[in-house]
């Protein structure tokens, strides 16, 4: 049997708590260097198809800039952690149409808003800033708050957070709030960096009445809109299943993919930890 063929090049396992995951993990390779550089091999040898525009990447038309594959296995803009998140998206586009679907994501300015915005009539994209002079410059873009947002409840069908939990102070008020303006049945898409080992999440820094308190050293990951960066705040564990649910969301999956097929690839572990609840 050849290494390819001893290998699942394409996995979709929806897993719905850490218990579950364990049982997963270890019957699964998926760790495993040598299933993950047969994932890369076989994409870079025969392309992959892309999941936004379904047409075939030809091999040479990507750029794989480092190892960080989760980040840096890009075309037209997107990376395999966005594939992965367009992939559950599609399914959710399926059922209400492109020209229907109403869908808020709290980035504007980002090469996933820009496609996004030219796909779907109904998309809305944001930033945010307390910089009262950034806010100006981002003009007409809407500058929203996660934890107070501005929209009427069940103003849209989905939601897509990419990489923006950590960031934020208080993400049970966050998921109360994208909870209220989602209609019954809507679904949340959202990716963030994942303490996929532990039931408990890593606190790094809160608010208080005072200010930032740092419980560790301060971490800071790249804003489009500020060059200084964001601040993690935290790094959700599996306990963001049972907080979501708590927060409105009535059934929450943590979405496991790696696929040869359509160019989704992480590094150390072989696929994207992708969150989905539905309302």
């Amino acid at each position: 049997m050849s290494i390819i063929n001893a290998y699942n090049l394409e996995l979709v396992k929806r897993i719905a708590s850490f218990a579950e995951w364990e049982r997963f993990f270890l019957s699964n390779p998926i760790t495993d260097p040598k299933l993950i550089n047969t994932l890369v091999d076989r994409i870079k040898k025969q392309g992959f198809l892309c999941s936004f525009s379904g047409g075939k990447v030809e091999p040479g038309l990507f750029n794989v800039q480092s190892a960080n594959y989760r980040e840096d296995f890009l075309y037209n803009g997107l990376n395999s952690r966005l594939r992965a998140v367009i992939c559950e998206l599609n399914k959710v586009v399926a059922e209400k149409g492109d020209n229907d679907i109403r869908i808020y994501a709290p980035e504007a300015v980002t090469p996933f808003a820009l496609l996004l915005r030219g796909r779907y009539p109904r998309f809305l994209g944001s930033e945010y800033s307390d910089d009262q002079l950034v806010r100006d410059g981002l003009f007409p873009i809407l500058c929203e708050d996660l934890l107070s947002l501005s929209f009427s409840d069940s103003a849209f069908d989905v939601v897509v957070i990419n990489d923006v939990f950590e960031h934020v102070p208080d993400i049970d008020k966050c998921l109360e709030e994208l909870a209220r303006v989602i209609v019954p049945g809507g679904k949340l898409i959202s990716t963030f960096p994942f303490n996929m080992g532990a039931d408990e999440s890593v606190v790094k820094a809160r608010l208080t009445d005072s200010g930032i308190e740092h419980l560790t050293e301060p971490e800071y990951h790249g804003n489009p809109v500020d060059p200084q960066g964001s601040l993690v705040f935290e790094i959700p564990g599996w306990d963001i299943l049972g907080r979501a649910q708590a927060a409105g969301w009535r059934k929450v999956e943590i979405v496991y993919h790696h696929s040869a097929k359509y160019g989704i690839i992480s590094n150390g572990f072989s696929g994207i930890f992708t969150l989905v609840a539905e309302k």
